[in-house]
């Protein structure tokens, strides 16, 4: 992956012979698959839908023919993001990609368009994937590892290693310190959710003296520990021999996901977005309680009692250990919710006769208990969970594994939830980057808790509070409808208008 300097557009000649170097130096490390940064030439920042009508700045046939003399020369496979001019004067966003031939053998166009890319580009609506004989790899660029539904139709279509082709804007208070959530949750959790390899080649530096890159090119492994990583800035190659690894994914159910291809229009989320709020109405609170072990209603009722008069309106548990049966219990917990109002998330596994794992949430109006769809080693429920509405937002229920798989969280949201109540009952190395990513995607809270931790991550993917390891306290944060309902994560990209339903058939058969 070529980490290059990024120049503005009037730069296009040294910026080419910046990247023609990182092409030789992948060459002669003997790599076989090569990616530059998104719209390594002629620049990210274009300001229009001709770039290459200006001064200084080469053809589009002539660049690509020089990557492919690159690609050819040392026998690799490249894709190499540009901006691509079309027959029809329209602009893409675009991985072109050349095989060690140098022959050109196709082009994935960016589908979820970036602020300013709205302005010139055209989105793609298609995820290819091609076949080296050592591997078969997708591409997908920079925003778009935002949108679960693009990793993932890569990795359903055979995709074994993506390559993130990406500008990462980024902030930080010294250029060491640059980072972004792409590179801190977002890759990792796409690599870790479809068991494939991610490795993103970035640029560094600045474009247009406000565009600031965060550098960080790696590679990712199936389980979302980054393998290799480059710093914030200077010009690197980073080149790592990746091998088989058995990931360990949650199996898909396509059939429960028709909503994902659904018409934006009839989205419970598009009416939900148009709502008028007083934001003063919608503050509320949740806490999450990391007390795991086995479901004791004396012991959930005495804990939520404490939290509500600490103002809590819903508090989410850890997921428990139960018994068959254990159903009985909850009308302690449903008496005591009657009378001090709020809401509480609980999540409870079986092991005795069969092996499920079911969460409810227990309101004024009663309980509502939903067998998790997903998950491993279990007996798996039939149904999708409905969003509840509750006084601090809709509520939408994620049990255990379900959390692990994004078609799950994506469905609730396109539903309308507010809160994703997800109890867990053992958590690893990327739950939280997990949790994190869940609510940046889809703009949403998300109460998480697991014995002996838990965490509210607001709409942003930014922890609100997470309790400290094996404390045992539970903790509070106040969330509010209004962040909830704002669906656009820069000007003009909006996670629930901006999909491409049509194009997501593929998931749900």
């Amino acid at each position: 992956m070529c980490q290059v300097q990024a120049y503005d557009l009037e730069q296009a000649e040294p910026n080419l012979q910046g990247i023609l170097r990182a092409l030789d130096e992948a060459g002669e490390a003997g790599a076989q698959l090569v990616g530059l940064p998104e719209c390594a030439y002629p620049a990210y920042y274009v300001r229009d839908a001709n770039p290459y009508a200006r001064d200084g700045v080469r053809s589009f046939a002539e660049v690509c023919g020089l990557f492919a003399e690159k690609a050819k020369q040392y026998g690799y496979w490249l894709a190499a993001g540009m901006a691509a001019p079309a027959d029809d004067g329209k602009l893409t966003n675009s991985a072109i990609v050349f095989g060690p031939d140098g022959e050109r053998r196709g082009q994935y166009d960016k589908s979820f368009l970036w602020h300013f890319d709205t302005y010139w580009f055209e989105r793609g609506r298609e995820w290819p994937v091609w076949d080296t004989g050592f591997c078969r790899f997708g591409v997908l660029i920079c925003a778009d590892a935002r949108q679960p539904e693009i990793a993932r139709s890569l990795a359903v279509n055979g995709a074994e290693v993506i390559l993130d082709l990406t500008a990462w804007v980024s902030w930080g208070r010294s250029a060491a310190d640059l980072s972004t959530p792409q590179c801190e949750y977002l890759v990792p959790v796409r690599a870790y959710e479809n068991g494939v390899w991610v490795a993103a080649a970035d640029k560094w530096g600045t474009e247009d003296d406000a565009i600031v890159y965060a550098g960080h090119s790696m590679v990712v492994d199936p389980f979302g520990n980054a393998r290799v990583s480059a710093a914030s800035t200077g010009d690197t190659v980073v080149v790592y021999d990746i091998e088989p690894a058995e990931a360990i994914t949650v199996a898909r159910r396509p059939g429960l996901y028709t909503r994902l291809a659904e018409a934006t229009e009839q989205l419970a989320a598009t009416s939900m977005v148009r709502e008028a709020l007083i934001p003063a109405q919608e503050r509320g609170r949740v806490s999450v309680v990391p007390d795991g072990g086995v479901f004791e209603p004396g012991k959930i009722v005495a804990r939520y009692q404490q939290l509500r008069a600490q103002d809590a309106e819903l508090v989410v548990f850890a997921g428990m250990d139960g018994p068959e049966g254990w159903q009985v219990g909850l009308g302690e917990i449903e008496a005591a919710v009657r009378a001090e109002g709020g809401a509480v998330a609980i999540g409870v596994r079986t092991t005795s006769c069969s092996a499920t794992q079911s969460v409810v949430l227990i309101t004024p109006d009663g309980a509502h208990e939903h067998q998790a769809t997903h998950g491993r080693g279990i007996v798996t429920g039939e149904m999708n969970c409905p969003v509840i509405s509750t006084p601090v937002g809709n509520v939408g229920l994620l049990c255990g594994d379900e959390g692990l798989v994004p078609e799950v969280a994506r469905g609730l949201a396109l539903d309308g939830a507010d809160i994703l109540a997800w109890p867990i009952f053992a958590a690893d190395a990327m739950t939280e980057r997990v949790a994190r990513c869940r609510s940046d995607e889809n703009k949403v809270y998300v109460g998480a808790a697991w014995p002996g931790g838990g965490m509210v991550v607001a709409p942003s993917g930014a922890p609100l509070i997470a309790v400290p390891a094996e404390s045992g306290v539970a903790m509070t944060a106040a969330v509010s409808k209004t962040q909830s309902r704002m669906k656009e994560m820069a000007p003009h990209t909006d996670v629930i208008a901006d999909r491409i339903p049509e194009a997501y058939v593929a998931l749900v058969r």
